[in-house]
This record gives structure tokens, C-alpha cells and sequence, in this order.
């Protein structure tokens, strides 16, 4: 699998590599989001 983003951000997904172009932040109500380093988009991976 892998995060495309718009800015043409892209990583490749594997359970054994860490994710270099996307920083993980939670937020206050618990949802968890990756940050593209590039632009800034956030991508909202588990709400609740």
C-alpha cells in the first residue's frame, strides 16, 4: 500500500520500514493523523 499525496508526497507502506514523509500527531479527541513533511496535509487515519 501506499500515501499518495497531492503535493506528489509519496510512501510506501511496509510493516517493517518506518514512514520518513509523513509525521503521526493525535489529537486531542484521540484521532489519529499523519502530516505530509512536504506541504502539511493531514490525512486523517481513525476517528471516533
Amino acid at each position: 500500500m501506499k500515501l499518495l499525496c497531492k503535493c506528489g508526497n509519496v510512501e510506501d507502506i511496509k510493516t517493517d520500514k518506518d514512514i520518513e514523509n509523513y509525521e503521526f500527531k493525535r489529537c486531542d479527541d484521540d484521532t489519529l493523523i499523519l502530516v505530509c513533511k512536504n506541504c502539511k496535509e493531514v490525512i486523517f487515519i481513525n476517528q471516533r
